[in-house]
């Protein structure tokens, strides 16, 4: 079996995988909600937020010696990417934890994004797109060849953090985030593809509280209207069908969807098909194919 860690944003995951017909399959997925973003102050990570990582990854290394595993991989997004001490933060997990983080520039992150989501969706041309919580990822293809790869530093918590006063942002909150991810979009241009190949856990779970609001669960592609309606449901019910699905996203649901449904209006997509492998496969993947083992 092979293991990746993926330390995100805004959480932090330990998947394990076997090699099954040449392709890799999820045995284990186990996650934590860290909120690293919120440790971030002037660019740097705080003294809490290492302590928080490190209290994280401890609990997957005690986990390794009762699994027969035969490499651990340790990825980091925009968690550490945009911030100013990353090297002091690599440092102290590897001294302390003895995991060597490899963190990915924002275009190798969406590059993996792609080879992932192609792996479980079958769209020939579109463009996939990864919010996350420091930064959102978009590859846009056609014929499966890429035509533009870019990442751009806004996601879900970082908006929520920026914008959210309370729990749930208002309507203002919300046109405020919206704006945000419309300026940082602007001068792309970019054919308009007919479909959103969707990635991580922000877009999935938009499905998700769809489907628990309303009684026709949503199979294939969706649409980004029906999407788009949640911002309309009364704030008390949105709020017990996000504890209900995504406990650990109330506070990061709202401007998620917020962005996916403003970069669905600037190029006038009207659906999304939601991919159930991301970044992370699409990491292991490459990896393994180097390694002769696909």
């Amino acid at each position: 079996m092979y293991g990746v860690i993926d330390i995100g944003s805004n959480t932090i995951r330990f998947v394990l995988y076997d090699v099954q017909d040449g392709r890799i399959r999820p045995m284990l997925n186990k996650k934590y909600t860290a909120g690293l973003a919120g440790y971030v102050k002037k660019g740097r990570m705080s003294e809490k937020g290492v302590e928080k990582l490190i209290e994280v990854l401890t609990e997957f290394s005690d986990i390794l010696p009762y699994i027969q595993i035969k490499e651990i991989f340790c990825l980091a997004t925009a968690s550490l990417r945009n911030v100013e001490n990353a090297d002091d933060v690599c440092s102290a997990v590897k001294e302390q934890c003895g995991f060597n983080i490899i963190i990915l520039s924002g275009e190798e992150e969406a590059l993996y994004d792609y080879c992932g989501a192609m792996q479980s969706v079958n769209e020939p041309a579109g463009v996939v797109i990864d919010i996350g919580g420091g930064s959102t990822e978009f590859v846009f293809y056609n014929e499966n060849k890429i035509s533009k790869i870019l990442s751009i530093p806004i996601g879900s918590l970082n908006s929520y953090s920026t914008y959210v006063k309370d729990i749930l942002p208002t309507a203002k909150e919300r046109k405020d985030i919206a704006s945000a991810m419309d300026s940082a979009i602007s001068e792309i241009f970019e054919k308009s593809p007919d479909v959103i190949c969707g990635v991580g856990g922000s877009i999935r779970a938009s499905v998700k509280v769809y489907n628990e609001l309303f009684p026709t669960v949503q199979k294939g592609r969706v649409e980004i209207s029906a999407l788009e309606s949640l911002l309309k449901v009364r704030r008390d019910i949105l709020a017990k069908a996000i504890l209900k699905t995504a406990p650990e996203r109330i506070h990061t649901f709202v401007p998620g969807l917020v962005l996916l449904c403003t970069v669905a209006k600037k190029w006038d997509i009207k659906e999304l098909t939601v991919s159930t492998s991301g970044g992370k496969e699409g990491f292991l993947t490459a990896r393994l194919k180097e390694r002769g083992v696909l």
